[in-house]
């Protein structure tokens, strides 16, 4: 049996491996192909491409791009996206200004409480990777104002919480249309986990979305089938993988949560097709 992880980030965003450790991880789990899938960025496509072949693995070039709908906390998957396309690097580069523009007006917001939050170290940290907020809660961590991480998002960064600033993002349909452009196909990246999205899978369809995330770590299997025959319904595409952060969420899912390889076989015959 051959399996497959489509959903996997790296140092370029919020994950804590390099492509490198992710291939050799992959490989060490006997995993067959792999999709790096970093928020709103393609900078770590090339080089984990180039390892890919040279490991033997097969490798769908992708990202997970944030969109303005519920809220922000809807993303869309792009897969086989070209990554020299002008559309599409536009749309990255606008949101990498709108992510350093957000965690600066945080750090400005935990100051404003009294806790000495220093934009340039959250920086540092995130080491020229598409920053976010486990950037800002790593630094939270390192100066002694919350025990770990997930203190950090419940107490002052997630929705409600102290200093919360939602992402400003473009619609949906703008994010589909940009993949499209882009040579990609869009899938609703784990609608189940994403507080509600399966209310809103019908207007995503009627945007033009191509799938489905089915397989995910957080669907518990009631959620999973109904994806699963919503997809079948509409004839649409399904997809699947462990959305790994390296070290970032615990225990690193890549190779421990792993799809069947006619999933990516079915993203690739559909991307071939005229």
């Amino acid at each position: 049996m051959k399996y497959c992880d489509l959903h996997i980030h790296s140092k370029a965003s919020d994950g804590t491996f390099s492509p490198a450790e992710i291939v050799e991880r992959a490989r060490n789990f006997h995993l067959s192909g792999i999709a790096i899938t970093d928020h709103d960025t393609v900078s770590a496509i090339e080089e984990t491409r180039a390892l890919c072949a040279e490991r033997g693995l097969e490798f769908i070039p992708a990202v997970e791009l944030s969109t303005s709908a519920l809220e922000g906390r809807m993303h869309i998957l792009g897969y086989y996206i070209d990554t020299d396309n002008v559309e599409l690097n536009g749309l990255t580069e606008g949101m990498s200004t709108s992510r350093h523009n957000r965690i600066s007006a945080m750090c400005e917001r935990l100051r404003e409480i009294g806790i000495p939050c220093d934009y340039d170290e959250v920086r540092r940290i995130a080491d020229g990777a598409s920053i976010g907020r486990p950037h800002l809660a790593e630094h939270m961590v390192n100066i002694g104002v919350v025990r770990n991480v997930r203190q950090a998002f419940y107490e002052y960064l997630a929705e409600g919480g102290k200093v919360y600033i939602s992402k400003k993002s473009n619609p949906p349909e703008q994010t589909i249309e940009t993949i499209h452009r882009a040579g990609g196909l869009a899938i609703a990246a784990h609608p189940g986990v994403t507080h509600g999205m399966m209310d809103f899978l019908p207007e995503l369809v009627d945007m033009g979305i191509d799938g489905f995330e089915a397989y995910y770590p957080g669907h518990d299997h009631e959620t999973t089938s109904k994806i699963l025959s919503m997809a079948k319904d509409l004839g649409l595409l399904v997809t699947g993988g462990s959305d790994c952060h390296g070290m970032r969420k615990g225990q690193p899912m890549l190779g421990i949560f792993k799809v069947k390889f006619d999933v990516f076989e079915g993203l690739r015959d559909a991307h071939s097709r005229p």
